[in-house]
């Protein structure tokens, strides 16, 4: 199905990519998996947590490294958002890292507020060297080269994220807002749009993790996503549903899902616009300016799945998601003093 210009990957890229954060990386065969990449026993294996999608929030960071802590790894959280660490403790943070976990979240915001530290460069460093890169959602799209992203919902704004945290909401509404989907028609919908973000660009691909779902706005993601690629008619589409995740090792791949949870995949191979079947990713190109579809198989080459677009096309309502959700930190000015990575936590 690749068309466009061949791809060629690092050797030693590692990583899993997941529909949810929250949803994924929560889950204990899911974080086997990630750790089985390390090759390293949990014991030595050192986990970098990044969490600016989500503001350096506690309760997001205990949700996706919990399982982590669990294995026994040991736990360092990289805290950017409202202060700039020292560069070289930084670096030397990421240098150490066996397994590099972004948290979900706002992806436009986390984005630009690595590449304005330079945190990009030291996650490319990261990557060559083989540390193991994942996340889900926001910590998915960031990897790739683009992403259908909710980045436009104002409940994904800093201030919006900080005031729920503040007020301690219940348990179930923090879980209904940051995942903000189901398979059913809301009745309470909100007036944004999915917008098109650039990544890292690790990986080539635009990316709709959460294809499965229906957020806030009350649209299906896999039917937005289907618009914005005919939007981008040069770009090819990875769709990952909520419960799946694609790993990448070196020229490898393989679709895992979560056991016992709903997704896309019929038992026909078709598509389920009700969740009724399991998880699994999707491939969509434009052809004939119509959007295919294609099941991703489940294990194979890398470089024959996925090509890198020969033009690619700015959404440029991204400035107005900047000029909404400020970054508010301290400027790069600032980048070489010391500050808090003097004090990272360790778990």
């Amino acid at each position: 199905m690749a068309v466009g210009k061949p791809l060629k990957v690092s050797p030693n890229l590692k990583g899993l990519f997941a529909g949810s954060g929250r949803d994924c990386l929560s889950n204990e065969k899911v974080v086997k998996s990630i750790l089985d990449l390390t090759g390293k026993a949990p014991s030595d294996v050192n986990v970098v947590y990044i969490g600016t999608a989500t503001y350096d929030l506690p309760e997001p960071k205990a949700k996706q490294t919990c399982q982590f802590i669990k294995a026994g790894c040991n736990i360092k959280c990289v805290d950017v958002v409202d202060k700039v660490p020292s560069y070289p403790k930084l670096s030397a943070t990421m240098d150490e890292a066996d397994v590099i976990v972004v948290s979900g979240g706002n992806t436009l915001y986390a984005v630009d507020r690595w590449k304005l530290l330079d945190i990009d460069q030291m996650l490319r460093g990261a990557m060559h060297r083989g540390a193991v890169l994942t996340g889900g959602s926001a910590g998915a799209i960031c990897w790739f080269q683009s992403g259908h992203s909710d980045s436009a919902d104002p409940d994904t704004y800093r201030e919006a994220m900080i005031l729920r945290e503040a007020t301690k909401r219940s348990s179930n509404e923090e879980v209904a807002a940051a995942n903000s989907s189901s398979n059913g028609e809301q009745d309470n919908k909100k007036d944004w749009d999915y917008i098109k973000i650039e990544g890292l660009g690790f990986l080539p691909g635009l990316i709709c993790p959460h294809h499965d779902k229906i957020q806030s706005n009350g649209v299906l993601r896999a039917d937005d996503f289907d618009s914005m690629l005919l939007r981008h008619p040069t770009e090819l589409g990875i769709c990952i549903d909520h419960y799946a995740a694609l790993e990448v090792r070196g020229n490898r791949y393989r679709v895992i899902a979560v056991e016992g949870k709903g997704g896309s995949v019929l038992p026909d191979q078709t598509f389920s616009r009700g969740g009724k079947g399991v998880p699994g990713i999707w491939l969509k190109m434009v052809i004939d300016r119509e959007v295919q579809r294609m099941l991703c198989p489940q294990e194979g080459n890398i470089e024959g799945l996925l090509h890198k677009p020969r033009t690619v096309v700015r959404d440029h309502r991204v400035d107005i998601c900047r000029k909404e959700n400020p970054d508010g930190g301290e400027v790069p000015e600032m980048l070489y003093s010391d500050g808090s990575c003097d004090s990272l936590p360790v778990y």
